[in-house]
């Protein structure tokens, strides 16, 4: 997977290489920009549409960030204290916070080109809800998830997925518009590929936000 990363990365560098103008004429408004998207949140016609760019890179930053965090982690001693010590309505609470993150994970990177939200703000707040039960209920049960979930198996996918999908944006701009206006204006459906790429973005974000946080909460401690 790590091969198929690089090949994917230098296969982005060398679009964006390539279709660079310097002397290319000056974006039109972001009116014409949200009216040829056909997406009523502004903020996703410019982040998944005309600056797509820009959100590739900032998955690469967040992908280096969340590998040097574990690496640098790597080297502290875990802390092997299992008393975790919790009051009965701390867990109920949190345990509830935890379900509301996983279904307002599920409206924010679904309905994020139509409503505030998106993949990025999906994936903070999916991972704030199970952290926040891992730290105040019981750490050990919200860890097992990453293994039987196979997150870090579906981070990667995700990955390559982004790439995938941002890439046939990249390289067939007029198809994709055309696609995005066969739906009607507002529909949940009238996305295109951006839904997708939402729902793609918010699992990488969540994983390496967990990731981040699991290997930090091993070698500290819970609450």
């Amino acid at each position: 997977m790590k091969i198929a990363g690089i090949i994917a990365v230098t296969i982005i560098f060398v679009i964006v290489m390539l279709s660079f103008d310097p002397s290319g004429s000056i974006p039109r408004p972001i009116e014409q920009i949200v009216e040829r998207v056909n997406v009523p949140n502004a903020v996703t016609s410019v982040y998944l549409e005309a600056r797509l760019y820009d959100t590739i890179f900032e998955i690469i930053v967040f992908t280096v960030t969340a590998l040097g965090v574990a690496a640098l982690l790597a080297s502290l001693p875990v802390n092997n204290d299992e008393g975790q010590q919790v009051f009965g309505t701390v867990t109920v609470y949190s345990g509830g916070l935890a379900a509301l993150s996983i279904t307002l994970f599920l409206y924010v990177v679904i309905n994020g080109h139509i409503t505030p939200g998106g993949g990025f703000v999906g994936g903070v707040v999916l991972a704030t809800g199970v952290i926040t039960y891992g730290l105040t209920s019981s750490f050990k049960k919200a860890s097992l998830h990453y293994d039987i979930l196979k997150i870090g198996m579906l981070e990667k996918i995700s990955l390559m997925l982004i790439f995938a999908f941002s890439t046939l944006i990249i390289l067939l701009p007029e198809t994709h518009s055309q696609l995005l206006s066969e739906a009607g204006f507002g529909s949940t459906f009238s996305g295109g590929f951006i839904p997708i790429l939402n729902i793609l973005i918010g699992i990488k974000v969540y994983a390496g936000a967990w990731k981040m946080s699991s290997e930090f909460i091993s070698r500290r401690g819970t609450l």
